[in-house]
């Protein structure tokens, strides 16, 4: 299948909102655009894959993030999700390829990504198919929103 990768655009909105419905996550279609114009940034982007067919069938959000403690930045893929109908046919593995070039312009020494526990047996998988290992471990902690 081809497919193009590009940066997102305000006109992506809505494939991107309905991929992130698919993850899980129910971000609207609305917010969508701010969140693009978010990572409209040097240090941030969101990748698309386009079908040829010209439907949005996967996105991948990136932040590159300036270490303190040593020269350079750590890359971070915040979000990616491929269209069900459309998986295991290289979409992913170019998703990320664009995330790891864009990682380099922005003098990344590595490139990190969290992945649920429940998807120990697809996305884990691909991961460690692309070179990516499990080398430590994360705490988190969720924070209440405050009243305004």
């Amino acid at each position: 299948m081809e497919c193009t990768i590009r940066q997102a655009k305000s006109e992506d909105a809505a494939g991107i909102a309905h991929l992130i419905k698919v993850l899980g996550y129910g971000l609207k279609a609305d917010d969508v655009p701010a969140r693009l114009e978010d990572y409209a940034n040097d240090a941030s982007r969101v990748f698309v894959a386009v079908h040829e067919s010209g439907a949005l069938v996967g996105f991948l959000s990136f932040h590159a993030i300036p270490l303190f403690h040593e020269p350079g930045a750590l890359g971070r893929i915040t979000a990616m999700a491929i269209d069900p109908e459309h998986e295991r046919q290289g979409i992913g593995t170019a998703l990320v390829g664009a995330a790891e070039e864009f990682a380099r312009v922005c003098d990344c020494l590595r490139v990190e990504v969290t992945s649920g526990d429940r998807r120990e047996k697809d996305a884990h998988v691909f991961y460690a198919k692309l070179g990516y290992a499990s080398d430590c471990r994360r705490f988190l902690k969720r924070l209440e929103k405050t009243p305004s």
